[in-house]
Parts: C-alpha cells; sequence; structure tokens
C-alpha cells in the first residue's frame, strides 16, 4: 500500500508577525511626517519647519525609507501572500483553501466597519481638528482635505456597504484604499492554489502568474504571487549553504532596503535615483513591491535575523499590527492635531510636534492594543465561526453514509 506523505504540523511564524508590526509602525511614522513634515515627502520648501531643511535632506536620503508607505503596503500584501499559503503547503487540502476564502471577506470588513464607524462618529462630532492643523502644518494638500466631509451619513453608508472593501474608498481613514487589494490579493491567492491543486509544474504556472502581472501592471498581485512562492523557499532552506545564507541574506535586506527608499512620488529630484539610467525608469513602479520580496526572502533565509525581529516588543506590534494601520490616522487627525493647535504659538512648532508625537503613541498603542484584543481577534473568530456553522461542507463520510441507508431500505 502506497503511503500517503506525513502532513506537517502547521506553526505561526512568530518573526512574520515582527515583520508585520515593524512595517504597520513605519506606516504610522510615514502618515505621522504627512502631517506635520510634509516637506520631508513633497521637498517643498514652503512647507519647511526644521533648521537646515533637515526634513528635505532625510526626504532625499536613503533613510527615507524608514518612512515609505507605500513599501510598506508592499510588504504587507508579500507577507499576506506567504501566510495565507502557508497551511496549505503544510496540509494540500483543498478544504484549507475553501476555509480561508470564504472566511477571508469578514475578517478584514469586521475591523475595517469598525474603523469607518469609529471615524464617522468623530467626523460627525466635530473631533476632527485635520484641517486647521494641516493649515498650521503646512500640509494642507494632504492632511486637511482627508476627512473633511461636511454631509458625512451618505457616504459613510456606502463605504460600509461596499465602496471601501470593493472599490478602496478612504473618505474615512486614509490607510483604507489598501482594502479592496489585500480582498482582491488574498482571494486570487487561494483561487490560484486551487486551480493548481495536485498539479505538476506548480512553479511554471506561478511564473506565468507573474508574467500576466507585468503585462497588465497588476504590480500588487505581483506581491501576493511572489509571497506564495517564499514558501518553496522556506522548505528548501535546509539545503542552503550556511556560508553562503550568513553573507547572501544581508545583501538581500540592503538591496531591499534601497529598492524601497524608493520616492513614493515618483519625485527623484536631489535623491541616489536621479542618476539611475533612464532605461530603468519604466520599472520605478515595481521597485517596492520586488524590495519587499527581497526584504521578507532575507528573512526568511537568515535564522539570527529571524529572533532579532522576534523580539518580544516586535511580536507585540505584530499583535496589533493591523489595528495599528487602521487606528492611527484617526488618533492624528483628532487628539494629535488638537494637541498641536493648543500647544504651537506657546511652545513653538517643533517642540510641540515633539510632544503631539510621545501623545499620539501613547493613545495609539493602548487604543490598537483594546481594538485587536475586542474587536479584532473576536471578529477573527467569528468569521471561522460563521464558515463552520453555515458554509462548511459536511464530510463525505456522512453522505456516503446516507446514500447506504438509502438502498438498503429500498432494498427492504
Amino acid at each position: 500500500m502506497r503511503q500517503e506523505p506525513r502532513v506537517q504540523e502547521f506553526h505561526k511564524l512568530t518573526y512574520l508577525d515582527g515583520m508585520r508590526g515593524v512595517a504597520a509602525f513605519c506606516v504610522f511614522l510615514h502618515h505621522f511626517g504627512l502631517a506635520f513634515y510634509n516637506a520631508y515627502y513633497s521637498y517643498n520648501l514652503w512647507a519647511i519647519h526644521l533648521p537646515n531643511a533637515l526634513e528635505v535632506h532625510y526626504g532625499h536620503s536613503l533613510l527615507s525609507v524608514i518612512t515609505n508607505g507605500n513599501f510598506c503596503v508592499c510588504i504587507f500584501f508579500v507577507l499576506s501572500g506567504f501566510v495565507l499559503s502557508q497551511k496549505y503547503f503544510n496540509t494540500h487540502t483543498l478544504e484549507d483553501l475553501v476555509s480561508g476564502a470564504q472566511r477571508r471577506f469578514l475578517r478584514l470588513y469586521i475591523p475595517v466597519a469598525f474603523t469607518i464607524t469609529l471615524s464617522f462618529v468623530l467626523m460627525y462630532t466635530h473631533l476632527f481638528y485635520n484641517i486647521p492643523a494641516g493649515v498650521v502644518a503646512r500640509s494642507e494638500w494632504w492632511f486637511s482635505p482627508y476627512i473633511g466631509y461636511p454631509e458625512c451619513i451618505g457616504p459613510y453608508k456606502d463605504c460600509m456597504l461596499y465602496k471601501t472593501m470593493f472599490g478602496g474608498d478612504s473618505t474615512f481613514d486614509t490607510t483604507l484604499w489598501t482594502i479592496a487589494p489585500e480582498l482582491f490579493g488574498s482571494l486570487c491567492v487561494f483561487a490560484f492554489l486551487a486551480l493548481t491543486h495536485n498539479t505538476r509544474n506548480r512553479v511554471v504556472a506561478l511564473l506565468l502568474m507573474l508574467v500576466y502581472c507585468y503585462l497588465t501592471s497588476s504590480v500588487y498581485v505581483a506581491g501576493f504571487a511572489l509571497g506564495i512562492s517564499l514558501n518553496y523557499t522556506m522548505r528548501n532552506r535546509h539545503k542552503q549553504n550556511k556560508y553562503m545564507v550568513m553573507l547572501g541574506a544581508p545583501l538581500l535586506l540592503l538591496f531591499a532596503l534601497f529598492l524601497g527608499g524608493y520616492p513614493t512620488s515618483d519625485n527623484r529630484t536631489g535623491t541616489v535615483f536621479e542618476h539611475m539610467g533612464h532605461s530603468l525608469y519604466d520599472y520605478t513602479g515595481w521597485f517596492h513591491t520586488i524590495g519587499g520580496y527581497l526584504l521578507i526572502l532575507a528573512f526568511t533565509l537568515s535564522l539570527r535575523m529571524q529572533r532579532m525581529i522576534s523580539a518580544r516588543v516586535f511580536r507585540f506590534l505584530g499583535y496589533i499590527s493591523f489595528s495599528l494601520y487602521l487606528l492611527h490616522p484617526l488618533v492624528l487627525s483628532s487628539i494629535g492635531s488638537y494637541a498641536l493647535l493648543k500647544m504651537y504659538k506657546g511652545i513653538g512648532y517643533n517642540h510641540a510636534v515633539l510632544v503631539v508625537f510621545f501623545i499620539c503613541i501613547a493613545v495609539t498603542l493602548p487604543a490598537s492594543w483594546l481594538m485587536a484584543k475586542y474587536i479584532d481577534t473576536p471578529g477573527t473568530k467569528f468569521a471561522r465561526y460563521v464558515y463552520e456553522r453555515i458554509f462548511k461542507a459536511k464530510p463525505q463520510l456522512q453522505v456516503a453514509d446516507r446514500d447506504v441507508n438509502s438502498k438498503d431500505n429500498a432494498a427492504n
């Protein structure tokens, strides 16, 4: 009798949580900079607040990768492709794909709906102060239009029903534009694995999917496909030469950070990318996705790097990452903006922003923990409950037993 291959037990990789947490915190830093030190992103000399135009020099440097929000989003997409396909690669059962696909919408929708509702309440009660704060910060083009709706009931209904989940409407939270590509990319992961289930040359099919993404400029979907491919790297890690890994992983990390430092605004003036060959300009839209893939690949190869990013503080950030990602724009637009308006005349703009930074951290982290504990985690469990009780098919054995019993009754 042919032995069935042993099914590996599915383990959650804690270093991926750490990476997700760090990326979410960097998105917070990105939006904080956009709100209060906008010149780092726009290079607009009129918006400078720091002496010697330090924010512009920072934006020109490769250190700005720390606050490159689009790069962090691409990391999220690659991580999603990796994590969502991990369990299937351990069990090789279609049930995992069906379960994941049917739970995905509800798993995302519950925290998103909570965030939209909270934003609506803050907006309706006039507790957002981002419009006057944007004038003071000289970041009107980004900060002031955000959540400035005078009549918000209609948009609230539309965003709750379909506009955010399927159209990426970010009226109530600037981060919500990523939810539509996240949902679509996740379903692409499950569909691809289901269509290639028990087939040969899945790697060839994955390459064809990446070619399709390139031809159609589906950069974010390509991130999910690259995430799937990381499963092959992880399962063949023991075959890698340890000395090559020790040398190669840091080099991959450095190159990933270099690509991730490409300005999201596509304004290369004053940066190292200004001197890049013109033939590469057509591919700059792929820099962040490829950089995100190479960054996660570096951590997948290096156990030492995995241990570093698995520290308790990073795992905590990973636990609250989705809540932190969703909540921080609301904190910046309400408490953060209010604090700036109250303090900047008395202690000066830069000192006020420093205090605002610590206030926002002190509010956002506990609020994100509460949301993760009482909204996000229960929402994930509820999505599984709905699947188990409503959508999950009954075991095939029971169906077979009923057929046998029916035949026996007919014979009698």
